[in-house]
């Protein structure tokens, strides 16, 4: 009888143990990989703006006053625009609750593949697209830098 209250006591201090053990390793794992999609929320967000100031730039339908993106004779307005609202829409993928489940490293990757498409509109579609492509990329690696770094 007393080695059977024996056992149960060594096993019931080795179990506590170990609970103990597993539970300050998991909360160490999850300090390392905290959520990052409300950062990846904003970002998406200011990504969006930058796409709808060129969009309102290159849109023949709205009249804006000083427009930082001029369109080249290349230009195939209706095209663009359904480029333009294909990235808009990507990128809001983001700043929704579906999003959280995707890794890191693939979330990084649409946001890359976003950026190109992005710059490539640009230089393609824009007079001085060279330049300015090289300018916003800088002012959005910016923005990445602030809000996810």
């Amino acid at each position: 009888m007393i080695d059977i209250f024996s056992v149960v006591l060594v096993g019931s201090v080795v179990t506590y143990f170990m609970y103990q053990n597993i539970n300050k390793v998991t909360q160490k794992i999850e300090e390392k990989t905290k959520d990052n999609s409300p950062r990846y929320a904003m970002f998406s967000a200011k990504l969006q703006e930058y796409i709808r100031a060129l969009k309102k730039d290159l849109d023949s339908d709205i009249e804006c006053s000083n427009p930082r993106f001029c369109p080249n004779e290349n230009c195939d307005e209706k095209a663009v625009m359904r480029e333009l609202n294909d990235l808009i829409r990507k990128a809001s993928f983001y700043e929704t609750v579906l999003s959280k489940n995707k890794p890191k490293k693939e979330v990084e990757q649409d946001f890359i593949t976003i950026l190109e498409r992005l710059e490539a509109v640009i230089k393609s579609n824009c007079k001085h697209g060279n330049e300015e492509a090289e300018k916003l990329k800088d002012e959005i690696f910016e923005e990445y830098q602030r809000i996810l770094a």
